[in-house]
């Protein structure tokens, strides 16, 4: 997958519109880092109130299925599925 960590989070922000990330600019590692963070938040539905929550199963079904009804790229969305993977496997550990 070789998309740059800056452009997937920018891929990530027109996809979920509402999440609040920075807007300032990152470096390759500091998207990286940011972009793993905020899918394993939301993976673990830690904006969710704790009875109402989701499991990470649940959240990653979600977020595959919004990727792939998007209207991006057959390679952004299999980048981003990639690292939700990664992030799954991850929380799994």
């Amino acid at each position: 997958m070789e998309h740059s960590f800056s452009s997937l989070l920018e891929t990530y922000r027109h996809l979920w519109m509402n999440r609040s990330l920075t807007t300032e600019a990152l470096n390759e590692q500091e998207s990286k880092t940011l972009l793993y963070e905020t899918i394993g938040k939301e993976l673990r539905d830690e904006m969710t109130h704790p009875r109402t929550r989701q499991s990470a199963e649940v959240k990653f079904y979600y977020a595959v299925k919004r990727i792939m009804n998007s209207d991006l790229s057959d390679h952004e969305k299999l980048s981003l599925i990639h690292i939700y993977i990664n992030v799954m496997e991850q929380l799994r550990q």
